[in-house]
């Protein structure tokens, strides 16, 4: 099937080359043909750009951790939950941009201690969807597990 196809648009690019010309209907196949594909490419793109973000939401989260053990460090305690992330910021521990408490969905990270779940502090982020639960790239992402 696909190679009677491509010979089908040999013979034809061979005959616009004798100035018969695409009808319109061979140019709506093409235009259909490149549209599907391109759905395909969009949606692999969508899927990686997601897994990217969990991935970040990770690798915040070690830097969070880095960040906390060097106010035990200094404190002998972490930040209590009323006080949360902001602290860490507060002293100099993380940097000071717009953006540090933010998952990469503008959601704020959420951050208790102490931990409901584990002995230390507990951080996670409520995923794409922002809200607690979900499947997918819409599920809780946590510190402890």
């Amino acid at each position: 099937m696909f190679q009677r196809v491509v010979k089908y648009v040999t013979t034809r690019i061979n005959n616009v080359a004798s100035d018969e010309g695409f009808t319109l209907l061979e140019l709506m196949i093409v235009i259909t043909i490149i549209a599907i594909i391109g759905g395909f490419a969009v949606s692999r793109f969508t899927s990686t750009v997601d897994k990217t973000k969990v991935t970040a939401v990770k690798t915040d989260f070690g830097t969070f951790e880095t960040a906390l053990e060097a106010y035990y460090l200094n404190h002998n305690s972490y930040p209590s939950t009323s006080e949360g992330l902001q602290k860490l910021m507060d002293e100099g521990l993380l940097k000071n941009k717009k953006d540090t408490l933010l998952d990469p969905w503008n959601n704020p990270y959420q951050y208790r201690y102490p931990g409901q779940f584990s002995d230390g502090p507990e951080i996670w982020s409520y995923g794409a969807d922002g809200k607690e639960g979900g499947d997918g790239i819409n599920a809780d992402i946590k510190s402890w597990e």
